[in-house]
C-alpha cells in the first residue's frame, strides 16, 4: 500500500503544472515538526522558491500561496489516523468534503484553508495533503526516528523527481 501511495506522489510531482509546497508544524511538539523538517530540506533544493514554511499557522500564508499562482498546493504535516508511526498518508483535499485524517497541529483545518484559497483564486487549484503519522505531540520531545525516516523518504523522492525532470 505504501508503495502505491508513493507512486501516486511521484505522478503528481511529474505533472507540468505549477506546484507550491506548504510545510506545517511546530518544532517544539515532537513529531509535529515533520512538515517543517521536510520544508527545510526542500529549501536547499531547486524547489526552494515553491516551498512555504507555514509553521503552525498556514492560514497566515494564504496570500503568499495565492501569489505563487500554483495549480497544485501540497500540504506537508503530521497526522493522527491510528496507523503505525511514520506511515505516509497521501490524499487529495476537496474543499467540499472533510478529510479522513485528523490534523491536530493547527486550529484551522487544511480543507478550510483550501476552500479559502480556491475562492480567492482565479483558476481551479488542486489540493493534497502528505501526512506522516505521528507518534508523539508532547512539548519538548524530539521528532521520533520513525517520522524522521518517513520525512527523509519523502524528501528523497522530491529531489530525485525534480532532478529527473530538470
Amino acid at each position: 500500500m505504501a508503495e502505491e501511495l508513493l507512486s501516486k506522489f511521484r505522478e503528481l510531482l511529474r505533472t507540468p503544472l505549477k506546484k507550491v509546497f506548504v510545510c506545517v508544524g511546530n518544532e517544539l511538539r515532537g513529531d509535529d515538526e515533520v512538515g517543517i523538517y521536510i520544508g527545510r530540506r526542500l529549501k536547499r533544493t531547486s524547489l526552494k522558491d515553491n516551498v512555504i514554511l507555514a509553521y503552525n499557522t498556514p492560514e497566515n500564508h494564504i496570500h503568499e500561496i495565492l501569489e505563487k499562482d500554483a495549480d497544485i498546493v501540497v500540504f506537508f504535516d503530521a497526522v493522527h489516523v491510528g496507523v503505525p508511526a511514520g506511515t505516509i498518508i497521501f490524499q487529495e483535499i476537496s474543499p467540499e468534503k472533510p478529510l479522513k485524517v485528523s490534523i491536530s497541529t493547527h486550529s484551522i483545518p487544511v480543507e478550510t484553508i483550501a476552500s479559502i484559497i480556491q475562492s480567492l483564486s482565479n483558476k481551479k487549484v488542486s489540493f493534497y495533503i502528505i501526512g506522516v503519522e505521528a507518534k508523539k505531540f508532547d512539548f519538548g520531545n524530539r521528532i521520533s526516528e520513525e517520522v524522521v525516516c518517513a520525512a527523509k523518504t519523502l524528501t528523497k523522492i522530491l529531489k530525485e523527481t525534480v532532478e529527473e525532470f530538470s
